[in-house]
């Protein structure tokens, strides 16, 4: 994914998913809905995924003191038929809304082979990558569909229309990593524009430049400064703005849901909800070939794919995921580095909601701008294992 590069400070995922539920519940989140979008937003720094991980916090922190995001959803589904429903988010935290359909996805799909849940009364739910690797997890094909307010040109168009709709696919590998989400899978995770809006915020937040081509002013010129972005280029040209527009089909009129320009800006009045839907897929394996024989066969592919000779000397050729599974490896190692600025707002939040001692442990007093500084606290204890946090995930949700 492409990424902008600023001075750091490197936080243990540990420590950081501490403060990151301290945070959440200092707005009024119930403490199981904070831990559960601190696992999301972690495991998105993790992966790589900068754009969708802690940097995101402050935002929804804005909108839940504004009143655009409920902290305490009541949550409502709908069972169409026996592999279709709805989900209604009672304009709650988009992670809360989207976790509840994945796993209404997944029992759908246990009962009848295939399962559909389509969204409504959302908000933005974060990287889509999380919810397919749970489908992954359950030995199924994961299908996951997002929408936002308008930000992408369409092909030959000098004004956005559709979001950024970003589209993730999942597939299962037989496990190999206990205790690790997905194990490995196959994940396909891509918005439809060449760059995240996220990634351009992030710029903005640190104030750095952004690659050419990537975006353009509100006079439609392409520009490499952040704070005057106005849209983005769809990735592929025609082909990614015509996706997006299908996923906006998916995400909006399958669950009449506002679509393009009609969906609240994520970033304009902080006190209207943004009314955001989505589609979640899961397909049983089993019901089409033995799980089994498909993770052979998947292993097969894989094992050719990677196999490959590289287009330039000392390359690799990749399976989709491959990159996020090593910088997950090595950021699990290293820690997870944070932009300056995002920790000064990091800092304000913490002290604001009484929790700024706990800040102060994260970047020590004497840590030096550009330089990284790892804390390696182990707070395990207090928000448990990953595989704990799932059961009482799931035992809520149903």
């Amino acid at each position: 994914m492409p990424q902008v590069r600023f001075d750091t400070h490197t936080i243990s995922a540990g420590a950081l998913k501490q403060l990151t539920v301290r945070l959440l519940e200092g707005v009024g989140v119930e403490s199981r809905d904070a831990r559960l979008v601190a696992d999301m937003l972690i495991e998105a720094n993790l992966r790589g995924t900068d754009s969708h991980g802690v940097a995101r916090l402050p935002h929804y922190m804005r909108r839940i003191e504004q009143g655009s995001i409920n902290p305490r959803p009541e949550l409502a589904v709908q069972e169409i038929s026996d592999s279709c429903a709805r989900v209604y988010g009672n304009n709650g935290l988009g992670q809360v809304v989207m976790q509840r359909a994945t796993v209404e996805a997944i029992s759908l799909a246990e009962r009848s082979g295939a399962g559909w849940v389509s969204v409504a009364g959302s908000s933005h739910c974060g990287a889509l990558a999380y919810y397919g690797l749970q489908i992954a997890d359950a030995g199924m094909i994961g299908l996951v569909f997002s929408h936002v307010d308008s930000m992408v040109l369409p092909h030959g168009a000098r004004k956005p229309f559709c979001g950024t709709n970003p589209i993730c696919l999942t597939v299962p590998r037989e496990k190999s990593g206990a205790g690790q989400l997905g194990s490995g899978a196959l994940c396909l995770d891509m918005a439809t524009s060449k760059v995240p809006w996220n990634t351009v915020a992030n710029a903005a937040t640190e104030g750095v430049p952004i690659e050419s081509g990537w975006a353009v002013d509100a006079e439609g010129r392409d520009t490499n400064d952040a704070k005057l972005v106005s849209s983005l280029y769809p990735f592929g040209s025609y082909k990614g703005s015509g996706l997006g527009l299908m996923i906006d089909v998916l995400c909006a009129v399958l669950s009449d849901s506002p679509f393009g320009p009609e969906i609240p800006a994520m970033y304009g009045d902080l006190s209207e909800p943004r009314r955001l839907g989505g589609l979640v897929g899961a397909i049983d394996i089993g019901r089409f070939v033995p799980l089994e024989r498909f993770h052979r066969r998947i292993a097969e592919m894989i094992h050719l794919w990677t196999a490959l000779p590289p287009s330039e000397p000392g390359g690799r050729v990749l399976f989709p995921g491959q990159p996020e599974l090593e910088h997950r490896e090595q950021r699990l190692r290293d820690g997870i580095p944070l932009g300056h600025n995002l920790l000064r707002e990091l800092e304000s939040l913490a002290h604001q909601h009484g929790v700024g001692p706990l800040f102060d442990q994260l970047v020590l007093p004497d840590a030096r701008p550009g330089a990284p500084h790892i804390i390696a606290r182990d707070v395990q204890s207090v928000l448990g294992s990953r595989s704990n946090e799932d059961e009482a995930r799931v035992e809520r949700l149903n």
